[in-house]
C-alpha cells in the first residue's frame, strides 16, 4: 500500500533550511483533502517516523508537525524526541487551563512550541500561550500589510524572546517586507512547494492494536506477552524497530530485538505509541473518542464481571469490552476480523452477536449508555445477574476514570 507525506522546508534570514514541516497527504496528487485532524497527525507521525524513516524525510533537520489539543492531552508529542519534533499547536484550540498546562509541561520539557497560522486578532485570545511558545507562525494571507507589521510589536511587549516565521511567502516583495518587520524564518512557495514523499506500507493484523492495547490496560502489563503479539505481526515489529532505531536513540546501542525495544521504550511511550498507529488506520470520525468509549466499555465490564458469576473470567470480559467497537474503528466486517484471533469460542461467539454470560453483561452497558433506567433492572432481573443496580454508577465512573488515566498515561 502506497503512503504519501509532504514537507515543505522553512528557512532562516540567510534562506538556509533549518527545518521541514510535514503535511499529511492521503494521494498523490500533492493536496490537502479534509479529514480528521488527530488522524492526519498520526498518519503523518507513523508514516513519517515508522515507514518512511526520519532521515529521509527531513534530511536531518527539525520536523514541524501540527498537534491536536486531544494528542497534546494524551502525551503523544513526547513519543518523539525533542531533538526531532517542533510542536505546532493547531489554529482555533481553545486556550483552556487544562490546554496551557500541558503545552508548559511540553517547554519544561525541552520541546519547542509554535503557534500556528496565528492572526493579529487573536493576541488577546492568546495572550498566555503566548508567553509560553517560542515561535509565532503568521500567515501572510489572513493578515493585513499593517496587521502584519504590528503584530511583531504588540507580541514582543508580551514576550520578547518569540521568533516570528512569515508563511505562505509567494513572491519576493512578501519576504522583503517580512525582513524589514523583524521576521526571521520563512516558509511560502517563494521559497519552494511541498515535495511528495512517498513510500510503500504492509497491511497489519488491526486486531494485532487491540490485542497489544488490551494487554497494556492492566496495572503490571507483561512485557513478554506484548513481544509475542508484536513478532507475530512482521509489519508492526518493523514499525516499532524503526521508530526506536531512529535519530532520537543513535548514541545509543542499537536495539535488536522487540523485547528490548519495549523495554528501551517503558510502557508510557508504548501506549501511546499503539494509540498513535490505530489513529493512523481508523476511518471515522472523531477516532479518538471512539477509542475512548471502547476502553470505558473494557473497564465497565470488567467491574460488571468482577461482580458477578463472571468473577474468574473478567479479563475476557475486559477484552469483550474493548473489542465491542472493532468494526467501527476499522469500517471493516466484524466476523472477517475476529476469525482468526486466538480467544475462547464463546468470547469470540458472543462479540459475533451470540447471546451468552458475556453478551448479558454488554447489554447492561448498552441500557446504561442510553440512560434507559425503566428497562435495567428489569433486565438485570430477568437474565439472572448477581449485581445490584445501585452499583452501576460506581462502576461507571471507575472506567471513565481509569479510561481517562490510560489515554493520558
Amino acid at each position: 500500500m502506497e503512503i504519501f507525506v509532504a514537507r515543505q522546508p522553512i528557512f532562516d534570514d540567510k534562506k538556509n533550511v533549518i527545518g521541514y514541516e510535514l503535511l499529511y497527504r492521503d494521494s498523490s496528487n500533492n493536496e490537502y483533502i479534509k479529514t480528521d485532524d488527530n488522524k492526519a497527525t498520526a498518519a503523518v507521525l507513523a508514516n513519517s517516523f515508522m515507514e518512511i524513516g526520519y532521515d529521509i524525510m527531513t534530511n536531518g533537520n527539525k520536523a514541524f508537525v501540527k498537534f491536536t489539543e486531544e494528542l497534546i492531552s494524551m502525551g503523544a508529542p513526547t513519543l518523539f524526541s525533542n531533538e526531532l519534533i517542533v510542536i505546532e499547536i493547531l489554529q482555533g484550540i481553545e486556550p483552556s487551563d487544562e490546554h496551557i498546562k500541558n503545552c508548559t509541561e511540553l517547554k519544561k520539557n525541552g520541546y519547542t512550541l509554535v503557534l500556528d497560522n496565528f492572526e493579529y486578532r487573536d493576541i488577546k485570545r492568546y495572550k498566555e500561550l503566548l508567553c509560553i511558545v517560542d515561535i509565532v507562525k503568521v500567515d501572510w494571507r489572513t493578515n493585513s500589510k499593517d496587521e502584519r507589521k504590528k503584530l511583531v510589536v504588540d507580541i514582543k511587549k508580551i514576550n520578547p524572546k518569540i521568533i516570528f516565521l512569515a508563511e505562505k511567502i509567494e513572491i519576493e516583495d512578501n519576504y522583503k517586507e517580512a525582513l524589514r518587520n523583524g521576521y526571521t524564518m520563512f516558509q511560502g512557495y517563494f521559497f519552494s512547494m511541498p515535495i511528495l514523499v512517498e513510500g510503500v506500507r504492509n497491511t497489519n493484523n488491526k486486531l494485532s492494536y487491540l490485542q497489544i492495547l488490551n494487554e497494556i490496560c492492566v496495572p503490571e502489563p507483561d512485557f513478554d506477552r506484548i513481544s509475542e503479539i508484536i513478532e507475530s505481526d512482521p509489519t508492526l515489529t518493523l514499525q516499532l524497530l524503526k521508530l526506536i532505531n531512529s535519530v532520537a536513540f543513535r548514541a545509543i546501542q542499537r536495539i535488536t530485538s522487540v523485547r528490548e525495544a519495549l523495554v528501551r521504550l517503558g510502557m508510557k511511550e508504548v501506549r501511546k505509541w499503539i494509540s498513535v498507529i490505530m489513529l493512523r488506520e481508523v476511518s471515522k470520525e472523531l477516532p479518538i473518542e471512539v477509542m475512548r468509549v471502547s476502553i470505558v466499555r473494557a473497564y465497565f465490564m470488567e467491574s460488571l464481571a468482577d461482580a458477578s458469576e463472571l468473577k474468574s473470567r473478567k479479563s475476557e470480559a475486559f477484552m469483550f469490552g474493548l473489542f465491542s467497537m472493532i468494526d467501527v474503528l476499522f469500517s471493516f466486517d466484524r466476523v472477517e476480523l475476529l476469525k482468526d484471533i486466538p480467544i475462547n469460542e464463546d468470547l469470540k461467539q458472543g462479540l459475533m452477536g451470540a447471546e451468552n454470560d458475556f453478551t448479558n453483561l454488554f447489554n447492561v452497558i448498552l441500557y446504561y449508555e442510553k440512560a434507559d433506567w425503566d428497562n435495567i433492572e428489569e433486565y438485570i432481573n430477568l437474565k439472572g445477574i448477581k449485581i445490584n443496580p445501585l452499583a452501576l454508577l460506581n462502576f461507571y465512573n471507575k472506567a471513565i476514570n481509569n479510561a481517562d488515566r490510560l489515554m493520558k498515561t
